[in-house]
């Protein structure tokens, strides 16, 4: 079955035949698009650079044409009438005023290039006009009669303006009419007709759809063929940027405001020393549908493909001749592993095409002769495996029962020594109860006899007194320490939190232990933080951790101090005792809090006591949260640390 599932695949020659037409097709594609990508620059840059230079040809002509128009606006603003009429005022019944309009009217019937003309005086208010009721640019009016009085400018071109009375679109320009003296008497304003004066652009075409289009230098369109709306953005801000900072002053303009399709646009400007005086920039536009412009480009797409189609098949047919050659020696390989599955170990293989396959086909032929070797090699020692298996078996079985046998004895002595550790704790516990009563009792009597209750006693007899209660007290400081720890030990000590005040319990465990520090001349201080907030412990339990590790301060200092510092951290209270006595040495640190262990610090003696109390501070502190740690520099002293957590993280 499996014989037959390898016969049917063919995939080489299909990769073969897919990658040479793949290839083919890359390179085709490759060539296609970088073709077309060139060829797409050189015709845009040769289609832009014929349109600009046909727009310096338009631009020039409305320059001249302006020129023209302006000189003769000129002459018309020379005309002596005006001044009359604008140092008389104007009126409907005043002669200058009648004579004055009857004269624009003539003009404007002469010059059809002038739609309107309007004369104003210093006031900014029109006396005579070729319109009844001419209200065009009042404001704006106004506003050139300033630019003008200067004397500096003797012409000023507006922007283009809709006159609401004809609603024409008019292009203002501004002639001042000064009196003999110089002196300004008032403004002579003509409107240019945008339809008549740009009217011989509308009659330029450039293939089907390119048109010629008037800007201003905002890009508000100020002539289009077929649009009476004008003053109306020619694109998007960032397309018209685009277009002006372009090096040919050509580009495509993708969102074009009055086209719903992208356009090819080359410009010039143009430059009157008119319009340059007055601030303004004009701007000839040759704009086409850039469908028509690359329409060379787009007609080659089709035979294109047909080429590439036939080059495919072509590529097909050679792809599919030169993977036989390839196929055939791999059948015959096949066929060989075929036969050497079924255990035909000395099957020739014979193959001589000179290339990598026959190579490979040797290779293949040293690795059956080695595969038969290593064959033989297996089965002898498959064999000798055999024999050593039993054998194992045997020693395993063996070991086996001998670790039963270790495992029954050891369970015998943990079980042994469970009881004996019972039988300990239980020892020392009753212990540690039965010395009480009677120390106790004996503390009270040598109490009785100290306060000279049964008589009086001498110096010598209180000395001996005093220091028996000394010991007295001190062996009870012991079994207390081996009680809490056995309580400890089988998590039997309650814990009761309180809210409590940190500060508060530092104070009572210093009053407590100020005459101990007293009797040795050590001066015991605090420093407490004001801003702890109060938190859950058991009073009790942190009052015996800092009265213990006060004492081991006052124990192991000479002279010096004790200082006791409270503060907050972060989500912790930290409380610090800090002394100035010899210190511990550094590999002695880690074995600090092991129970029952004593440190020699340097006395010359090991101090008294079980060496459990840090070993019993640890275990409050680290039930109620927090840690305990200590600092030293041997011979400079020692500081103890404990944090308690301000939020609840315990084990109740």
């Amino acid at each position: 079955m499996i014989e037959n599932q390898i016969k049917h695949k063919r995939g080489i020659r299909h990769k073969v035949i897919s990658i040479i037409c793949l290839s083919t097709l890359i390179v085709m594609s490759l060539g296609i698009g970088l073709g077309y990508f060139f060829g797409f620059n050189a015709l845009h840059d040769m289609v832009g650079d014929i349109h600009r230079k046909l727009s310096q040809l338009l631009a020039s002509d409305v320059t001249q044409r302006l020129e023209v128009e302006i000189a003769r606006i000129r002459g018309y603003a020379a005309e002596p009438l005006w001044k009359d009429a604008a140092t008389k005022g104007g009126g409907e019944n005043k002669p200058a005023s009648n004579m004055a309009g009857d004269r624009l009217r003539a003009i404007v019937g002469d010059d059809h290039n002038i739609a309107e003309i309007t004369i104003i005086d210093r006031s900014g208010e029109p006396v005579a006009s070729s319109e009844k009721a001419s209200k065009i640019y009042s404001d704006y009016d106004k506003r050139c009669m300033k630019l003008l009085s200067d004397g500096k400018r003797n012409i000023f071109i507006g922007d283009i303006g809709l006159n609401e009375t004809s609603s024409k679109w008019l292009i203002p320009v501004y002639i001042p009419v000064r009196d003999a003296g110089g002196s300004l008497s008032g403004i002579f304003k003509a409107g240019l007709s945008v339809k008549n004066f740009f009217s011989p652009l509308g009659n330029f075409k450039v293939d089907n759809t390119g048109h010629a289009v008037v800007i201003d230098g905002k890009g508000n369109i100020m002539f289009h063929p077929g649009i009476t709306q004008t003053n109306i953005r020619l694109a998007s801000d960032r397309d018209y940027n685009r277009l002006l900072s372009s090096k040919g002053k050509y580009a495509v303009i993708f969102d074009p405001n009055i086209h719903k399709k992208r356009i090819f646009v080359a410009f010039s400007e143009i430059t009157p020393p008119a319009l340059t005086e007055s601030g303004k920039i004009w701007r000839v536009l040759i704009d086409e549908d850039t469908k028509e412009v690359f329409a060379p480009l787009t007609r080659i797409v089709p035979g294109t493909t047909i080429a590439i189609m036939i080059l495919l098949v072509v590529m097909i047919v050679i792809g599919f001749v030169f993977s036989g050659l390839l196929v055939k020696p791999i059948e015959t390989l096949y066929s060989a592993a075929v036969e050497i599955r079924k255990g035909n170990w000395d099957y020739n293989i014979d193959i001589r095409t000179g290339d990598e396959i026959e190579q490979f086909a040797d290779a293949f032929k040293d690795m059956i002769a080695n595969i038969k070797s290593k064959r033989e090699e297996l089965i002898d020692a498959k064999a000798k495996l055999e024999d050593l298996s039993k054998d194992l078996e045997i020693k395993v079985a063996q070991r086996t029962s001998d670790l039963v046998i270790a495992r029954n004895k050891i369970n015998d002595y943990a079980k042994d020594l469970e009881k004996a550790v019972i039988v300990k704790s239980d020892f020392i516990a009753t212990a540690s109860h039965e010395l009480r009563t009677p120390l106790a009792a004996i503390r009270e009597g040598i109490g009785i006899v100290l306060d000279e209750k049964t008589g009086p006693i001498n110096k010598e007899q209180k000395e001996f007194l005093d220091m028996a209660k000394r010991n007295l007290d001190r062996l009870g400081r012991l079994i207390d320490d081996i009680l809490d720890f056995q309580k400890l030990e089988h998590s039997k000590m309650e814990m009761k939190f309180r809210d409590n005040d940190i500060n508060d319990v530092v104070r009572e465990a210093c009053h407590t232990m100020a005459h101990l520090a007293k009797d040795k001349s050590l001066e015991l201080t605090t420093e407490l933080a004001d801003n702890i907030p109060k938190v859950k412990f058991d009073k009790d339990k942190i009052i015996q951790v800092l009265t213990n590790l006060i004492n081991n301060a006052i124990k192991f200092t000479q002279k010096g101090s004790i200082k006791v510092l409270t503060s907050k951290e972060d989500n912790i209270i930290m409380v610090s005792i800090r002394d100035t006595g010899i210190g511990i040495r550094g590999e002695d640190l880690p074995r600090l809090f092991q129970k029952f262990t004593q440190l020699d610090k340097g006395l010359g003696r090991r101090p008294g006591g079980t060496g459990l109390g840090l070993t019993i501070s640890r275990e409050i502190i680290e039930r109620h949260g927090g840690k305990i740690w200590a600092e030293s520099k041997f011979g400079e002293g020692t500081t103890f640390h404990f944090f308690l957590p301000i939020k609840e993280r315990r084990d109740r």
